[in-house]
C-alpha cells in the first residue's frame, strides 16, 4: 500500500509542477491555433488519467494510515492530511475539472473563442499553483505523521 500510495502521490505531485511551472508558461506562449491543437489532445487525456489518479492518492493514504492503526488514536497531522486531502479532491473534481471542460468544448466549438480559452487556461494555471501548495502543506503533514504529531 505505501508503494502505491508513494508512486501515485509522486506521479500527481510531478503532474501538478509540470503543469503549473514549464505547460502552462509554454502553452500561453504559443500561437492561438498551435495552443488550441496541442490542447485538443492533451486536455482530454489528463482529464481521464488526473482524476483516478487523484482518487488513487487519497484512497491509498486512508487505507495505509489504517494499515498502520493511525486511526486508532489520530493526531492532528492525520487530521490536517485528511482536510488538506479533502480540500485537493475538492478543487481537482471541482474548479479544475470545470475549467479544464470548458477548454475542451471551446477548442471543440467551430469557432473558438481563444480569448475565453485563454482565461480558462490562465485560471486553471493559479488553481495549479493552490493545488502545488497544498500539495506541500500535506507533504509536511506526513511528515508530521512520521514523528509522531
Amino acid at each position: 500500500m505505501f508503494t502505491v500510495h508513494l508512486f501515485l502521490g509522486a506521479f500527481w505531485f510531478g503532474t501538478a509542477v509540470l503543469g503549473a511551472v514549464v505547460l502552462g508558461p509554454v502553452m500561453g506562449s504559443l500561437s492561438e491555433e498551435a495552443n488550441a491543437e496541442f490542447a485538443a489532445g492533451f486536455v482530454p487525456r489528463m482529464n481521464l488519467l488526473m482524476e483516478p489518479v487523484s482518487v488513487g492518492v487519497v484512497g491509498s493514504g486512508i487505507g495505509l494510515a489504517s494499515m498502520m492503526g493511525l486511526w486508532a488514536s489520530p493526531t492532528p497531522s492525520l487530521w490536517a492530511a485528511l482536510a488538506l486531502a479533502a480540500a485537493l479532491l475538492a478543487l481537482g473534481f471541482g474548479p479544475l475539472h470545470t475549467f479544464t471542460s470548458g477548454m475542451f468544448d471551446e477548442i471543440a466549438a467551430d469557432d473558438t473563442d481563444h480569448e475565453r480559452l485563454a482565461s480558462l487556461n490562465k485560471k486553471y494555471g493559479m488553481l495549479s499553483l493552490v493545488e502545488l501548495a497544498l500539495m506541500v502543506a500535506i507533504l509536511g503533514t506526513m511528515a508530521g505523521l512520521r514523528w509522531g504529531f
